[in-house]
Formats: structure tokens, sequence, C-alpha cells
């Protein structure tokens, strides 16, 4: 049997140490598209972060990867992938949840940042002003804040737990019907709009697929409040960014913290750059702690055995690619 991984650094050599424990197996890196296309021949799996499904690597994949059986994302979105281009026949899973805990306190950092004007006092500090009494009067608290979470996943539920320390209300806006922890309200996608109007802060967690595609639209936008703010640590393309831009520069809504964007990287010159009322990191919400591939090895290893014993494997996304 033939693994092959896509990429180097510390997430391919987390994967190698695991496959210590697979002697009977042949483990490949693949760092480029020339090794990629002699990697992929005769194996039967292979693993990749969504961020490695280029649609060069992708075409490479369908091309080349007809020994493919299962695909294993080292990430919880695949949305890059899908949209490059899944081989045929492949059951694919991902590592959903594993980072969860990082996303989630990347989720604070922005909206900290926003209610205690991290931006405005950043930009005192390059200049060299002292502006404590001019900036203490607008400065808020999370305490008391309603959170809105668009989305119920493990991102979200790792919020709503935080959120309480904060002593924040929280609703979530989902699908399940069921009671989770550490969130006092649930409301339907259908009353989205409602939810976003009610909210001090709205939190995107959703996952993205065809059916969250601007699931924050214009008229979500609209209704919230001019002092709100809009927070976004799942995928640019939940939100109907033009909307999102003009509501900010029109200080319709507050502000917004987005560790996301509709195309990445951002491009020179985007407004979001430089706005005043905007907090912006680039996609690193699941970075820190013991490092990125932190866990992915051991989760990889353990649905390796599953598959080499027969049983069903954890995380499957998609059951077989047509």
């Amino acid at each position: 049997m033939k693994v092959v991984v896509i990429g180097a650094g510390e997430r391919a050599k987390e994967l190698e140490e695991t496959m210590r424990a697979f002697p009977g197996i042949t483990f490949v890196t693949a760092t480029g598209s020339e090794s990629l296309r002699s990697a992929l021949a005769g194996a039967e799996i292979l693993v990749a972060a969504n961020s490695k499904f280029s649609r060069e690597n992708a075409g490479i994949i369908r091309e080349t990867g007809t020994c493919l059986r299962w695909l294993q994302f080292t990430t919880s979105g695949i949305d890059i992938a899908v949209e490059a281009g899944l081989p045929s026949g492949v059951v694919v899973t991902n590592m959903g949840g594993l980072r969860a805990f990082a996303v989630a306190e990347h989720g604070f950092l922005l909206m900290l940042g926003l209610v205690r004007r991290l931006r405005a006092t950043e930009q005192a500090r390059v200049d060299e002003d002292w502006c404590r009494d001019a900036i203490t009067p607008s400065i808020d608290n999370l305490a008391g804040k309603h959170v809105v979470l668009i989305g119920l996943g493990a991102i979200a539920r790792n919020v709503a737990r935080k959120a309480k320390a904060f002593d924040m209300h929280v609703t979530a806006v989902t699908r399940s019907t069921d009671a989770a922890a550490h969130v006092d309200a649930l409301r339907p996608r259908s009353e989205l709009v409602a939810a976003c109007a009610a909210a001090d802060i709205v939190l995107m967690c959703a996952g993205y697929d065809a059916s969250t595609d601007r699931i924050l639209n214009r008229e979500a936008i609209a209704a919230m409040q001019p002092s709100a703010f809009f927070v976004n640590i799942a995928r640019g393309r939940l939100v109907d960014e033009s909307a999102l831009l003009e509501a900010l520069e029109g200080r319709a809504i507050a502000g917004a913290g987005l560790d996301v964007t509709r195309q990445e990287p951002l491009p020179p010159g985007h407004p979001f750059w430089h706005m005043d009322n905007v907090l912006l990191t680039p996609h690193v919400g699941g970075a820190g702690s013991k490092g990125i591939g932190d866990g992915v090895g051991r989760k990889f290893g353990e649905n390796l055995r599953r598959w080499i014993d027969g049983r069903p494997l954890s995380h499957v996304v998609i059951e077989r690619t047509a």
C-alpha cells in the first residue's frame, strides 16, 4: 500500500513519523507538480491540505491518481479542493474539529480587538500619541454582549464555551434543534436576519458549501445595529462582501474582524487593508500552540488503522466521489 502526502514542513514530518508504525506501507512526499505526478503512480491514499489542492495539482491528481481510493485532508475545509475538482471514486475525509480551539481563540482576539479599539490604539502608538483620554470613552467590553454564532460546529461550540467566561449571551443560528451546552438560544436559518438585528456581535463559524454561500447576505447585514460588529473566522465566501464593505464604509455597522476574505491573498489596494474600523489577519486562525500540524499525524494514523482493518473511517465528508 502506498501513501502520498503533498507538501513539506512540520505537517509532513509529523505524518512521516506516524508512518513508522506502519512498516509495510510505502510513504512518499511530493513537493512539486512533477514529484506529485511520479509519486501518484500506484498510490492508494493521498494526504493533502485544502490549500495544496490547486487547479494544477487537482488536474495531475485526476489524471495520474488512477489507483486512489481514499483522500485524507489535513484541514477541516475542503472548499478549494471541491472547486478545483476532486478525483472520482474516492472516499474523502477531513480533520474536522482538530484546531477548533485555536480558531475559537482567534475569534476572541478579533472580538476583543474590536471592542477594546486595538486598531486605534496601535495607530496612536505609531504616531507616538498617548491617546488615553481621547479613546477611553469609546472602549467597551465583551461582558454582557450578545454574540450570535452562525453555525454550531466544533468551532462555534468552542466559542460558546469560552464566551461564558466573558459573561456573554450566546445565540446560535443553526439547522440543529438539539440543545447545546453554553448556548442560550437556538434560531433556525430562516430567522438569521432577526438574529442579526438583535446581536452586538455576529460571528461567522459555519462550514462552506452551496447552501451557505453568502449566507450573511445584504439583508442580514442591513439588519445589524450601527453599534454591532461582524467577525469572520470561517470562510470569506460565506459573506456578501460587497454589502459588508458598503456597511463598513457607511458606518452602518461599527466594524469587522476578518481572518478570511473572499479572495485570498487579499489583493493590494483592497479597502480592507486600510479601513480604520477593520481588524485584518491573514487566515491564521488555526495556527499556534503546539504547532499547526499538532494531532494530524495521530488522527491520520488512527484512520489508517481503520482503513487497514476494514472498519469505517472517521470524519468522512464524501462517501464516494462521483
